[in-house]
């Protein structure tokens, strides 16, 4: 590993000196092999690292039941099972809640209904609060966990059409990414007035639909926020 990742600050946590490993900011197991080599990559101290590690093994998992991507069906069929056979609970999870079920028609057939997958939002959204911090840092070489506070979104579509309107703003800087084969879309941009402030628009697998029991808060689209702790940067929104 390259020094430059060892004895730095963390992307995570800021703490200064404790890196002790790169990150990928995306991981690994979330893409084929054949997409590997050019992931985006930021300095983390081992206990940040271990977080992270310990989301995506839930995230890795279910995740891929969702895609839409070019490589969705090899990564499920591929990727998918192995990690199922080592989480015996997880993988019952997704047994009851892909079983068949059924419903009555009109013409009196029976078609299958929808299935959903239960994914913690809180493991989703901590998730990405953690990718946004080291996109920050592997594309502008800013540390900003000290210094602004972190807001993960899920939106209904019109606070997102509401939100999407910053990133036709004029910025600073500007980043738009597909990695692992549209494993993970995503833009970023920065307030031209306050660098530390930024916001992050992602999609994983192809844009996965995510939302919960209210059907008015569904989307493909995911947002961070990185807002300065000190008032004085912002995004508008109309």
């Amino acid at each position: 590993m390259s020094k430059r990742f060892k004895g730095k600050t963390c992307v995570y946590c800021g703490v200064p000196g404790s890196s002790t490993t790169r990150d990928h900011v995306l991981a690994k197991k979330f893409v084929l092999e054949r997409h590997r080599s050019n992931l985006p990559t930021a300095p983390a101290c081992l206990s940040c690292n271990n977080t992270k590690s310990h989301l995506e093994t839930e995230l890795t998992t279910l995740l891929p039941f969702g895609g839409r991507h070019h490589d969705a069906v090899e990564t499920l069929h591929t990727m998918v099972p192995k990690r199922l056979e080592a989480q015996a609970k997880l993988r019952a999870e997704v047994e009851r809640a892909l079983a068949p079920r059924w419903f009555p028609a009109p013409s009196s057939l029976f078609y299958p209904q929808e299935a959903a997958l239960h994914i913690g939002a809180d493991t989703l959204l901590k998730w990405l609060s953690l990718v946004a911090l080291g996109m920050v840092w592997h594309h502008w070489r800013r540390i900003v966990v000290d210094k602004v506070d972190v807001e993960p979104h899920v939106l209904s579509r019109q606070a997102e059409q509401s939100l999407a309107y910053a990133f036709g703003l004029k910025v600073t800087h500007r980043v738009r990414e597909c990695v692992g084969d549209g494993a993970l879309t995503y833009e970023g941009v920065m307030n031209a007035e306050e660098p530390n402030c930024s916001l992050w628009r992602f999609s994983i697998y192809g844009g996965i639909e995510i939302g919960g029991e209210d059907l008015h808060i569904r989307s493909r689209a995911l947002y961070v926020t990185l807002l300065p702790r000190n008032g004085q940067g912002t995004f508008p929104t109309e």
